[in-house]
């Protein structure tokens, strides 16, 4: 299972084949989200995928009228394995 360690919740779509992809299961983090739980990333680790974040964008046409496109943005995620946490930290509670 796939999921978002900071949220808890579950990728879906084609962010699952992406994960699929590094041979790693379990949560996955960015880099504030990271830092957020009080953990770093170590200097010079390279992220384990860029996942999709889908966006609906609102564009005006040529007509006036409001025209719906999806686009999306690219994140960089890290294996919560990447993540290093002051000592107790993960035992505490503070995840």
């Amino acid at each position: 299972m796939y999921f978002n360690y900071f949220t808890k919740k579950p990728f879906q779509g084609k962010n699952i084949e992406i994960l699929e992809g590094t041979n790693l299961k379990g949560g996955f983090l960015t880099f504030l989200q990271a830092r957020k739980l009080g953990g770093a990333i170590p200097k010079g680790t390279k992220s384990v995928a860029k996942l999709i974040m889908p966006m609906l964008e609102l564009k005006q046409n040529t007509k006036g009228q409001l025209e719906e496109k999806m686009s999306g943005r690219k994140y960089s995620v890290f294996h919560i394995s990447q993540v290093e946490f002051k000592e107790g930290e993960k035992e505490n509670g503070k995840l």
